[in-house]
């Protein structure tokens, strides 16, 4: 998940445009990146300071984001062995049950 990581696998060769065109989209990916690896970084801060846990719906409104930039971090931090299900389940907004998710770190405690 580090961003020369995921930097270093951004090439012009990647993309469809070369030139001005190719490296514009370059930029925009990378910038991509940044503010994905950003919201992860944001997601395990929020829940650091949550210990009894936040649904994926409950992270976004207290980070004034959308769930649906929210939701892929929290799955993608899952993956990562960062985060862990709490063992419960909340309502979210639209009335399905979610899972509850803690920072590995207070859940270890």
């Amino acid at each position: 998940m580090a961003s020369a990581t995921a930097s270093a696998q951004l090439s012009p060769s990647h993309l469809p445009e070369t030139g001005a065109a190719g490296e514009a989209l370059l930029a925009a990916a990378r910038t991509n990146v940044a503010r994905t690896e950003r919201l992860r970084g944001l997601v395990l801060e929020i829940l650091a300071a949550a210990p009894d846990g936040l649904t994926a719906d409950e992270i976004a409104a207290r980070l004034a984001a959308s769930v649906l930039a929210v939701r892929p971090r929290v799955s993608e931090l899952f993956h990562a062995g960062m985060i862990e299900k709490s063992g419960e389940r909340r309502l979210n907004q639209s009335g399905l049950a979610a899972h509850v998710w803690k920072n590995r770190a207070a859940g270890a405690a």
